[in-house]
């Protein structure tokens, strides 16, 4: 059976794990385990450092626990591994971000018989010292059976984690997923981007009564962490999307998206009004955040895709266009319109003679030997050792 997701967001198509608990083959065509989440800090200015790597993973989360250590979950593809195929997973650093332990796939107990296993994690430490995961999931085990929604589960080891009952946020006609949430001041905020209406948020846009609405995400407050109110949805222009993780210091809640050129944040001190931190770099997609003890930034989000054919310009055995490589600046595989916008300034770079004019061999696709494209790392990235 199949499930529609994306690597943070709704696209990709995901081999789920079937009801009636056969063993399927681990897919071979494309899809979200062909990237990495890379985790890195960030500091002052532009300066970024890669930390480490999690192989075949994506939709990551970080937070961090009351004994000083820091947890990332993330949904993770092993290759050789159909039991722990798109599982949700959790791995700990004690040496903020540097080092982490081998994935392990959390174990939900109470889960209700059909429902789907989690994806999409978002962990939020409690002050009694428990974690709560809150997870996309449906009945069923495709979006076209029932409509995804926010729930939750709750843990006192950030492994073992027991199902609570009921929807945490769901609206009528609308796919949920994909949300962030964040304890601020006692109170319980969750985001998640609005995917637009469709019974199936992978189909195409002309079969859609409703398309997304560009930089908007659904808001509720809960002040028990199950019961949510729906609040007015939030909104964040310049090519902004709600897909990420949100945190708080205690008087600023910060918000790390998904935007045209990499990881956007923005800051609100009630989850409501909201302003872009203009000054805030960082590479990747869908990402994850927490504030490091020296006060820089531990960030996780998705790289582009990982196997070596990708990095010479060829994915899925197939050359990928050059002009294809360069539009997608952010990496995340999709031309989104601020790309489009800058489309033009970057289609005269392959104009290597400078007539004016594309010619078939300044679009052809890269090979092994010309044309080579850079090494699959975000821009701005640098490599564990690399100077």
């Amino acid at each position: 059976m199949l499930v529609c997701l994306r690597v943070g967001e709704v696209s990709a198509q995901v081999d789920a794990q079937p009801l009636d608990g056969r063993v399927r083959p681990i897919p071979k065509r494309s899809g979200p385990w062909e990237n990495d989440v890379l985790v890195y800090r960030t500091g002052a200015g532009t300066k970024v450092e890669q930390l480490a790597r999690f192989p075949r993973a994506g939709v990551s989360t970080l937070a961090r626990l009351q004994d000083g250590r820091v947890v990332a979950a993330h949904q993770q593809f092993p290759e050789n591994n159909r039991a722990d195929f798109d599982k949700v997973a959790v791995r700990f650093s004690s040496d903020e971000g540097r080092n982490w332990t081998e994935p392990q796939v959390i174990h939900l107990e109470g889960l209700p018989t059909g429902m789907r296993f989690p994806f999409d994690p978002t962990l939020v430490p409690l002050p009694d010292g428990r974690v709560r995961l809150y997870f996309t999931s449906l009945k069923g085990q495709r979006f076209e059976q029932n409509r995804p929604a926010i729930y939750s589960a709750i843990s006192s080891n950030c492994i073992d984690f027991i199902f609570e009952p009921g929807v945490r946020l769901g609206i009528e006609g609308r796919p949920v997923i994909d949300c962030a949430a964040v304890l601020h001041h006692g109170v319980l905020h969750l985001f998640s981007p609005d995917n637009g209406n469709a019974l199936n948020p992978d189909a195409p846009q002309a079969e859609r009564s409703e398309r997304a609405r560009e930089g908007t995400a659904y808001y509720a407050t809960s002040n028990d962490g199950l019961n949510f109110t729906r609040q007015p949805d939030v909104q964040m222009g310049g090519g902004r999307r709600w897909l990420g993780n949100v945190q708080s210091d205690g008087q600023l809640i910060r918000f790390f998206g998904t935007g045209n050129r990499g990881v956007w944040m923005g800051t609100s001190t009630n989850g409501q009004s909201w302003a872009a931190d203009e000054t805030f770099r960082a590479p990747g997609a869908d990402p994850g955040a927490v504030k490091l003890k020296d006060g820089g930034w531990l960030i996780s989000g998705t790289g582009p895709r990982r196997d070596s054919s990708q990095q010479n310009g060829v994915m899925g055995g197939e050359p990928r266009s050059p002009i294809i490589l360069a539009l997608d600046a952010n990496g995340d595989g999709i031309i989104d319109p601020r790309e489009i916008e800058n489309a033009p300034a970057l289609l005269r770079k392959f104009d290597r003679d400078g007539d004016g004019r594309l010619t078939p061999d300044e679009l052809r696709p890269a090979t092994m030997e010309r044309d080579r494209a850079p090494a699959a790392v975000p821009r701005g990235i640098r490599e564990p050792g690399a100077k």
